[in-house]
């Protein structure tokens, strides 16, 4: 009985290795991918990408930067279909909508890239950038005293910022 205990244990342990493991190595994968399009190195990027995707295929920020990739490339609706997949996925990344609220703006949707954006608001109201994509938008749409009260928001929120610093 104590060796089947004791083997029982150690499979145990051995998978929560294997398991922490593989979420170490997911983590260092989209990390890289991260500073290859951050770098714009986005064909390399993109094939670690699609890569990382045939073995995490339900990991929405894999899905997120291969959206960004594809934006960046002048694929507009191949990012929308990514970012709606990382959105399915992980419903809490403000940085997926308000990405996809660049997207829309980009594409003359501005209706759907406001509910984008406000919605990255609702998910994280201490977001700079949400704010400053916003007051784009509104400028786009000639609200310009309310495209004036987000950006004194984004410019207060930088400002906490660099105080924190």
């Amino acid at each position: 009985m104590k060796k089947i205990l004791f083997t029982l244990g150690l499979i145990l342990a051995l998978s929560c290795n294997v398991l922490y493991a593989a979420e170490v190595g997911k983590d260092k994968v989209i990390s890289e991918i991260g500073s290859l399009v951050n770098a714009q190195k986005y064909q390399i990027a993109l094939t670690k990408c699609n890569a990382a995707l045939q073995k995490y295929p339900q990991e929405a920020f894999l899905y997120y930067w291969r959206g960004s990739i594809e934006n960046s490339t002048g694929n507009k609706q191949a990012a929308l279909a990514d970012l709606n997949k990382s959105i399915t996925f992980d419903e809490k990344n403000s940085k997926a909508y308000i990405l996809r609220g660049i997207i829309k703006s980009e594409l003359g949707d501005n209706e759907g890239a406001m509910v984008d954006i406000n919605k990255a608001i609702e998910i994280d109201p201490n977001d700079s950038a949400a704010y400053s994509m916003r007051a784009c938008i509104k400028l786009d749409m000639g609200e310009f005293d309310s495209a004036n009260e987000d950006l004194d928001m984004a410019n207060k929120l930088m400002n906490s910022k660099q105080e924190e610093k």
